[in-house]
């Protein structure tokens, strides 16, 4: 009678345990919305601009959340990266002093996202996660052009899964500190202040 009492507790603490374990790690689509930061010291802008993102990322998917369910805890993302990258730009541009628009007449800012990813250690523990965010940026005023290739990458070290804020904010600052080289980037500043 003991024996079986002990293990119908067993058995229950596993279950529990392992329903723990499966929401932790559960897919997850990240709503991405980076926020640039722009140094005090930016460069004023003037003038129209248009913007235009680009996805140009070989798959779908940032990574997986790692843990025991490895494959199948793949992390999408779920709004339009093209339009949200394609909004923070604006912004930041905005801030600049510049008016963003639809005219094909004013210079074009084009952001391409190469890559943006998010990954574990291949172990059925989470104890870190890696960050690589990988942008292009061309400038187009008439005959005149400006490129230049902007990235960042993190490691955290974590004590358990992050949880699918922690996920989004580690993926929203990431993109955000790469979107953010390219406005700290002097010469195309100055190109952009020629404008």
């Amino acid at each position: 009678m003991v024996r079986r009492l002990f293990s119908l507790k067993g058995l229950t603490a596993l279950v529990f345990v392992g329903l723990l374990g499966g929401c932790a790690l559960s897919p997850q689509n990240v709503t991405i919305a980076p926020d640039v930061r722009l140094a005090a010291d930016t460069v004023k802008l003037d003038g129209p601009v248009t913007v235009t993102a680009f996805d140009e990322r070989v798959t779908p998917w940032l990574g997986t959340r790692g843990g025991v369910y490895k494959e199948s805890n793949r992390i999408g993302i779920a709004n339009n990266l093209q339009d949200a990258v394609k909004a923070s730009v604006e912004m930041a541009l905005v801030e600049q002093g510049m008016t963003p628009g639809s005219s094909t007449d004013a210079p074009q800012f084009q952001v391409y996202v190469d890559t943006l990813e998010y990954k574990v250690p291949a172990s059925n523990y989470v104890s870190r996660v890696d960050l690589k965010a990988a942008i292009r940026v061309t400038v187009r005023a008439g005959e005149q052009f400006y490129q230049g290739a902007y990235s960042a990458t993190d490691s955290k070290r974590v004590l358990k899964a992050p949880s699918d804020d922690d996920n989004t904010q580690m993926i929203n600052e990431i993109l955000a500190k790469a979107i953010g080289r390219a406005f700290a980037d002097p010469g195309l500043m100055r190109f952009m202040a020629r404008l």
